[in-house]
């Protein structure tokens, strides 16, 4: 009698299974899978899915081929690490909780928003860390020149704590010109630059340095609303970038 040829082979992958204790990693049952995956979708075999030396390349391999290839690496996480399987198992009911997109472009669309944000917030934390290191080391500075007989003893921390002891004892120098001292701590080098450098890369007199410029085109970026990439900024020079930086509201 001629049986159909997806039943029978249905029927020797169950049969396999009782009788080989690891069949389901055989190459013999990716062989099965091809085939009776092939035979659902009524398309002929792949090129190569029928010689272990040759699996199909990736553009070759249907929708169902990978669906069955999950399957069967879920049922060996199931064998080999129950735990991790239980979580596997609760993440998959969560998803299909909250729902899962059913068109891979809506799904694609969505992890590409997801990563402009995580780009988005990564470049405002590096922003707030230049800000905090701009003026962490203002404030060294500051400190330095208040009490410049304190020696570096190459901690920061301990020499800051070391000239605010010092100023409380009253050893500083010349502490009631403060405004000298915050004069000499205004370092044309400084990140973030210093108002006076913004008016004159504006003018045209000067040039940021390499760590200015980064922080420019980052706080750039957040001014703008992330309309333009960092190289589009460049490429409205420094000039403008100082313009921009010195006077934000006007871009809003």
């Amino acid at each position: 009698m001629d049986l159909p040829l997806r039943p029978l082979l249905i029927d020797c992958r169950i049969e396999l299974r009782k009788a080989m204790r690891q069949f389901d990693q055989s190459d013999l049952c990716h062989r099965l899978d091809t085939a009776l995956s092939m035979l659902a979708t009524g398309t002929p075999p792949a090129r190569g899915a029928d010689r272990p030396d040759g699996p199909p390349s990736p553009a070759e391999r249907s929708g169902q081929q990978v669906a069955y290839a999950w399957q069967m690496a879920a049922r060996n996480l199931k064998a080999s690490h129950p735990s991790l399987y239980a979580e596997l198992q609760k993440e998959v009911l969560r998803l299909l909780d909250t729902g899962v997109p059913t068109d891979a472009n809506a799904e694609i669309e969505r992890l590409q928003q997801d990563l402009e944000a995580a780009e988005a917030a990564a470049g405002a934390a590096k922003l707030a860390r230049m800000k905090a290191t701009g003026q962490l080391n203002t404030v060294c500075k500051t400190l330095a020149a208040a009490a410049p007989h304190v020696e570096e003893t190459g901690d920061a921390q301990a020499t800051a704590l070391a000239r605010i002891e010092a100023l409380v004892k009253g050893q500083g120098a010349g502490l009631l010109d403060v405004q000298s001292i915050t004069a000499g701590a205004a370092d044309p080098e400084a990140v973030p630059p210093p108002p006076f450098v913004l008016e004159m890369v504006k003018a045209g007199e000067r040039r940021f340095n390499k760590g200015q410029r980064e922080f420019a085109v980052a706080e750039a970026m957040i001014v703008t609303g992330w309309q333009y990439t960092p190289v589009e900024l460049l490429d409205r020079g420094e000039s403008w970038l100082a313009g921009l930086l010195l006077n934000p509201d006007a871009h809003a």
